[in-house]
């Protein structure tokens, strides 16, 4: 049985991916930029597998995982000191934080020992 914090790390990377191309989904309505959508369609492209890998015990994901989270969360950190709608930065910011919070998730005992990493 996959632990729960294996199950909420994957639905961080899938959820922080529709939220993320969601927000992307608005700016493009309010702006009319098509531009917009490109960085949310890459991460979505990067965390889904990501997200599956976890739900399936890919052993070799636990730390490219992690990373993953890491370089995300610095994204959207890059976003919330960008210039932009205040609701974005903000979406980002809370986006951020949920990433740190999955790779938090990964590092526990029960999702090291689920995933193969160091005991």
């Amino acid at each position: 049985m996959t632990p729960v914090e294996v199950r909420v790390a994957s639905t961080v990377a899938l959820g922080g991916a529709a939220v993320f191309f969601v927000v992307g989904l608005v700016l493009w309505r309010a702006t009319g930029d098509t531009d917009v959508l490109k960085l949310p369609s890459f991460v979505a492209l990067v965390e889904l597998p990501v997200a599956a890998a976890l739900l399936l015990r890919l052993r070799f994901m636990h730390y490219p995982a992690m990373v993953v989270f890491i370089l995300v969360a610095l994204l959207h950190l890059v976003i919330v000191l960008a210039d932009g709608p205040s609701w974005a930065r903000v979406a980002s910011g809370v986006l951020s934080a949920v990433h740190i919070y999955g790779v938090v998730l990964l590092n526990t005992g029960p999702a090291r020992e689920h995933l193969g990493g160091p005991r």
